[in-house]
């Protein structure tokens, strides 16, 4: 049984101060209603469920909000003299409707906000439609605005705003221009422009919570050092600084991190991979809007300190990972103590490096990764541990008979990997025919049970199940009206020059011996003319190079890139992915695991028929998807080839049809 939950969560604004920068994007609300962040499957929890003390996040409903102190301030002058005065056990409270103003004090003296050991600094966040008090720097030089100098300081129930939210795309790829000359060269570039970073603290038993933080280009929380740190019920948003960018950033530290909120964060949680240091992030939730994966380890490479350590541990389980573009984990070298990802809600649709890296897990990573679910709309686990293809096979028939087609696929995945023989194998490949059926992704069945056909050892009764299956398919689909396709441009490529219909978005195109070729790399290009309607594209591809990656068609775009259309991956991420992007956003599809054969020239359509996404290679279909609001129209009426290897292209056609 699956069950979902609404987790609701109110976080009101007030209007903010007269002289603030409107315009900001650091400054519109939170979200009002989170929706659905956990989901429970066969009686276990996946993703991020709120605790006792209010919701994810913070804000109205938090248990925790202080209204009162033993100091009241409103001013900058004020807040500075409490925080010399306070002692252990004491609250420097802040007004809720003040506004602190460091920026001048910032730039002429360096200010930093010091607070002593055990002292509470606080507002009153959640608290009836506040959003707490502001304290804030506009000085790109701010580093830090508060600092702990003692442990066992608390900040909270406060908005602690930087000067700087933005992602700085152009600063970071003037720095890197590798005619600005060497490394040290662009880093020194990078590194004029000022930098800032919010709360720092090298004491152990650092608290914040109910806070709201954005706009540091550095990091929102600093933890340099320290033991025992706990980060919780925050709103971390807008600290992206591309380079840069953290909601928070571990050195040789520990820290509990849980019931966070985070969005626009280029790493939400950073790590140096220093030892000692480690953290558990639990039940936390990324919106979905990132520049890079969401937590990360550094490895010794990213230190060149000839290591491959990647800190001491990690511990990351019921968090809710939204953002289906980017990874979401991403350990870049070997815990000591190892790591472990668990329970986690993935809106990816399956495990793999385009979620967690590394990928695999296991071995020498010294990453563990089991019992996590995926998929947006219908979560499945597809990473449990079945120790038997009898249990694994079991448990997906279970499902199968409960009508739960993703988590029995997911399951029967598992005893496919597990079968002992070849009546093994055969009867969890139907099945797996089966569910796709079911789901009416009629293509990818079909691909199951000719896979299953073309196996010598399968067992003779799935054989005949799986043969009657096929004729079931061609007899539905011989009775079913074939989409009215149009041929409407074509290309052989008998030419010396690309010519006017072909225009390059990127990397190096050119015509060969009556081919069309790309370089190494990321390579894109488009037909430079517009096509109404739906879109089919066709065309036969090769490439020699070692490392495949992308043979994939554009359709449905504005011709300025893949991200404003539909993205139908065929070999995508390093040849380990087939799937549909639409606008740079996954669909939720389902494919089969056919690959890119280096040397081997394949024949690739990609189609939109009505509200349906397709990709079909050497005449069977891979991958498909469906779209219930298609992109159709104005500013999606071109086509294109997206390719991330030397690849050679012969005859392109494109043909349209009304939309259904």
């Amino acid at each position: 049984m699956i069950m979902y939950r609404n987790t609701l969560i109110v976080l009101l604004c007030l209007p903010v101060a007269a002289g603030a920068q409107y315009s900001r994007p650091d400054h519109e609300p939170p979200p009002a209603d989170l929706g659905q962040t956990w989901v429970e499957i066969e009686g276990e929890v996946y993703g991020a469920r709120p605790n006792e003390l209010g919701p994810i996040g913070g804000g109205e409903g938090y248990q925790r909000i202080l209204t009162d102190g033993d100091y009241r301030v409103a001013t900058v002058d004020e807040l500075i003299e409490a925080l010399k005065k306070a002692q252990a056990g004491e609250v420097v409270y802040v007004e809720p409707d003040a506004q602190i103003d460091c920026t001048t004090l910032v730039f002429a003296e360096k200010l930093v906000l010091e607070v002593r050991e055990g002292v509470t600094l606080a507002s009153n966040r959640g608290h009836e439609g506040s959003r707490g008090a502001m304290i804030y720097s506009d000085a790109f030089a701010t580093s830090n605005l508060i600092r702990a100098v003692g442990p066992n300081v608390r900040v909270t129930g406060l908005w602690i705003r930087g000067p700087d939210p933005k992602r700085r795309l152009e600063h970071h790829r003037r720095s890197f221009d590798p005619a600005r000359g060497d490394s040290s060269a662009q880093s020194a570039y990078y590194y004029k422009l000022a930098m800032s970073d919010g709360i720092a603290s090298t004491f152990s038993g650092l608290e914040v919570d109910n806070c709201e933080l954005s706009g540091w280009s550095v990091t929102a929380i600093s933890l340099p050092s320290g033991t025992d740190h706990h980060i919780h019920h925050n709103y971390i948003h807008h600290n992206q600084m591309n380079g840069l960018g953290y909601g928070m950033c571990i050195s040789t530290a520990t820290a509990l991190i849980e019931y966070n909120l985070f969005d626009f964060n280029r790493h939400s949680i950073a790590a140096t991979g220093r030892v000692p240091s480690g953290y558990e992030a639990r039940h936390n939730v990324e919106i979905e809007h990132s520049l890079s994966h969401n937590f990360d380890m550094h490895g010794g490479g990213d230190r060149g300190d000839g290591t491959n350590i990647a800190g001491d541990w990690m511990k990351i389980h019921h968090n809710t990972f939204r953002g289906k573009r980017v990874a979401a984990i991403v350990i870049r070298g070997v815990p000591c103590e190892g790591a472990e990802i668990h329970n986690n809600w993935f809106y990816h649709a399956k495990p793999g490096r385009q979620a967690i890296g590394p990928w695999p897990t296991g071995g020498d990573t010294g990453v563990v990764s089991h019992n996590n679910a995926y998929g947006q709309e219908r979560p499945a686990i597809w990473d449990a541990e079945y120790q038997t293809y009898q249990e694994a096979f079991d448990a997906g028939m279970a499902a199968y008979k409960a009508k739960h087609y993703g988590q029995a696929r997911a399951s029967l995945g598992q005893a496919l990997s597990l079968a002992g023989d070849g009546a093994e194998r055969s009867k969890a490949q139907l099945y797996i025919g089966h569910c796709y059926s079911r789901e009416k992704f009629i293509g990818i069945a079909r691909a199951q049970y000719e896979a299953l056909l073309n196996a010598k050892d399968a067992d003779p009764d799935d054989k005949a199940v799986a043969q009657k299956r096929l004729k079931e398919i061609e007899e539905a689909a011989s009775a079913k009206p074939v989409q009215d396709w149009t041929l409407v441009f074509s290309d052989d490529f008998e030419r010396d020059e690309l010519g006017e219909n072909w225009k390059v978005l990127a990397g190096d195109w050119r015509i060969e011996a009556g081919k069309l070729v790309c370089g190494p790399g990321y390579s894109e290009i488009v037909i430079n003319k517009t096509f109404p309607g739906c879109h089919r594209i066709e065309f036969e591809a090769i490439t020699r190079g070692e490392r495949p990656c992308d043979f994939s068609p554009v359709i449905q775009s504005a011709g300025r890139g893949y991200s404003g259309g539909y993205l139908i991956q065929f070999g995508g991420r390093a040849n380990t992915v087939n799937r549909i992007l639409r606008a740079d956003e996954p669909l939720e599809d389902r494919s089969a695991d056919r690959f890119i054969q280096a040397g081997e020239v394949h024949n690739i359509a990609a189609e939109l028929d009505g509200n349906t996404l397709r990709l079909t290679v050497d005449g069977s279909i891979i991958a498909e998807g469906r779209d219930s609001a298609p992109l159709l129209g104005e500013g999606h009426e071109m086509a294109g080839l997206y390719i991330h290897c030397e690849t050679t292209v012969d005859n392109v056609k494109v043909y349209t049809s009304k939309p259904r």
